[in-house]
């Protein structure tokens, strides 16, 4: 009898124990329900790509899609800044354009850095780390953002705020893979 009641015990006690586990989003919807006011930019985003085709979708590999997305950005916006500001036309710009484009040339191949290895660590199953990685490239696109404020809008602006949400995007994403 003893050992019955133990049995019954132990059953429920994992029923109870896996009912407390959050339920992975099933669909990509409700995935990118966790970008917010962003929802609609990362449904767009996302919505080809192959994890988002499963029932449930692969988080996993929405949040890699992300960061690679963002990657892909902060290198292309870091590589477009570096040909501008290797170009004869500089001189002709203000100090304050020619600082700007210096410091985020920098900022955005540190972003490419971080969303590399945050993509890495995501392989790895290291969400933590990937977040880490993905805040950090989030910050230094911010930094840019506020290096340049003296400087009129224009495209950088546009490319400064396209990696911001991208880089945010991936972040909601990866948290949800930590709540796994």
């Amino acid at each position: 009898m003893a050992s019955s009641s133990m049995i019954t015990f132990a059953t429920v006690y994992c029923l109870v124990a896996a009912s407390a586990v959050a339920v992975p989003p099933a669909t990509l919807q409700d995935t990118c329900k966790s970008a917010g006011e962003q929802a609609v930019l990362c449904v767009v985003l996302l919505s080809s790509n192959p994890a988002a085709q499963k029932t449930p979708v692969d988080t996993r590999g929405l949040a890699q899609a992300a960061v690679m997305a963002a990657g892909a950005n902060a290198t292309a916006t870091a590589e477009q800044l570096n040909q501008l500001f290797d170009s004869d036309d500089i001189k002709t710009k203000s100090p304050d354009l020619q600082r700007c484009i210096e410091d985020c040339t920098q900022r955005y191949q540190s972003a490419g850095t971080f969303l590399s290895q945050a993509s890495s660590k995501l392989d790895a199953g290291s969400f933590d780390e990937a977040n880490v990685l993905i805040a950090g490239a989030q910050s230094v696109v911010k930094l840019c953002q506020r290096t340049c404020q003296s400087v009129p809008k224009g495209e950088l602006t546009v490319c400064s705020k396209n990696v911001d949400l991208l880089c945010g995007i991936a972040a909601s994403i990866t948290r949800l893979l930590l709540q796994h």
